[in-house]
């Protein structure tokens, strides 16, 4: 794989790529006919996940996506909408993290994921085109369940719960599967919990952090400049996704896309349930409690819109922008094309 450039742009070429970017993901998203919208920064409540922190701003929160607030406007009629937001993630820093950033966000009705992976490639084909570089010259569909049978041997049914999953993964953890990780057969041990939806949503999460180190990411990696669309995610690990039976397996209808062996998209059929969502918002906080993480307050707003008038049939993806364009002019780092004049 080509190393990236070892030099920062100059101010004058970022301001250059980033107005290219902007103009080319606008004319794409109009083009298929979303509208742009632009929602508020500080949110009374954000959505719940584990290990992203959000950043105060009392007497609420910067947000840490715009995806609650699309959601409602989608369910007073909007249509098919999208946005770039400024987005602010608390103690992400890195060559490929930042607290604040720009994820381009959008929703399409109907409940079709690879209208998502269509937008996906074309936006990155304009993006690196706009910036002068070859894009990736084709795409790829990964399976979840495929992956990791390939990589450890094991067939997983997507809605196992810690003790189900710890039995099935112990004989590869003694063959070495996970690196060392873990001392009772899984990567790593089980949260110490009364809650089994929270021992479960623990159990897969780890998993998922584990496996993706050890075994997702090399492979990410491996297939050079090619894109891939990672799909068919066990039910367990849906968020705010839903899930189906598919040949005998549970299943989250929702996908990653990657670029160069980096994450750039998560996209969802999303959840249209409210009495669903807010079990999953409540099981994610307990999860946070339990590795002593703060709790935060549920959306009622948005939940109470969930209901009535109601989501309607529709997909979302949300895209980092910053690493896009940060692949896109083949840079090291973000910090390498952010428009930032200095540390906050």
């Amino acid at each position: 794989m080509r190393q990236p450039l070892s030099q920062p742009l100059s101010y004058a070429r970022r301001v250059a790529v980033w107005d290219a970017a902007l103009s080319v993901v606008r004319t794409h998203l109009r083009g298929e006919g979303l509208r742009e919208v632009s929602t508020p920064v500080r949110v009374v409540a954000p959505a719940i996940e584990p290990y992203i922190d959000p950043i105060a701003a009392p007497p609420g929160f910067l947000a840490t996506s715009p995806e609650l607030a699309m959601k409602r406007l989608l369910a007073r009629g909007s249509g098919p909408i999208f946005q770039v937001s400024h987005v602010f993630r608390q103690a992400e820093r890195g060559d490929r993290h930042s607290e604040e950033f720009h994820l381009l966000e959008w929703y399409r009705l109907g409940g079709e994921l690879r209208a998502l992976e269509a937008d996906v490639e074309a936006i990155v084909a304009a993006v690196f085109v706009a910036v002068g570089r070859e894009p990736p010259g084709r795409w790829i569909r990964a399976d979840f369940f495929a992956l990791f049978e390939q990589h450890c041997g094991v067939s997983l049914r997507g809605d196992e719960d810690d003790a189900e999953l710890h039995a099935r993964l112990a004989p590869q953890l003694r063959a070495g599967v996970w690196g060392g990780q873990g001392s009772d057969g899984t990567p790593p041990g089980p949260l110490a919990s009364r809650d089994p939806e929270v021992r479960r949503l623990a159990a897969w999460t780890s998993l998922f952090s584990v496996w993706s180190d050890l075994h997702l990411d090399p492979w990410l990696i491996g297939q050079g400049e090619v894109g891939v669309h990672l799909g068919n995610f066990p039910a367990a690990l849906a968020a705010l996704a839903q899930r189906s039976e598919q040949g005998g397996r549970a299943v989250a209808h929702r996908l990653e896309s990657h670029v160069a062996g980096v994450e750039l998209a998560n996209g969802y059929l999303e959840l249209r349930d409210p009495a669903e969502q807010r079990r999953r918002f409540l099981a994610v906080d307990a999860l946070r409690g339990a590795l002593g993480q703060a709790s935060l307050p549920l959306d009622e707003d948005f939940l109470r819109e969930l209901g009535e008038p109601g989501l309607p049939l529709c997909t979302g993806m949300a895209l980092g922008l910053d690493r896009l364009i940060m692949l896109a002019c083949d840079a090291a780092r973000l910090a390498d094309v952010s428009l930032a004049l200095g540390a906050v």
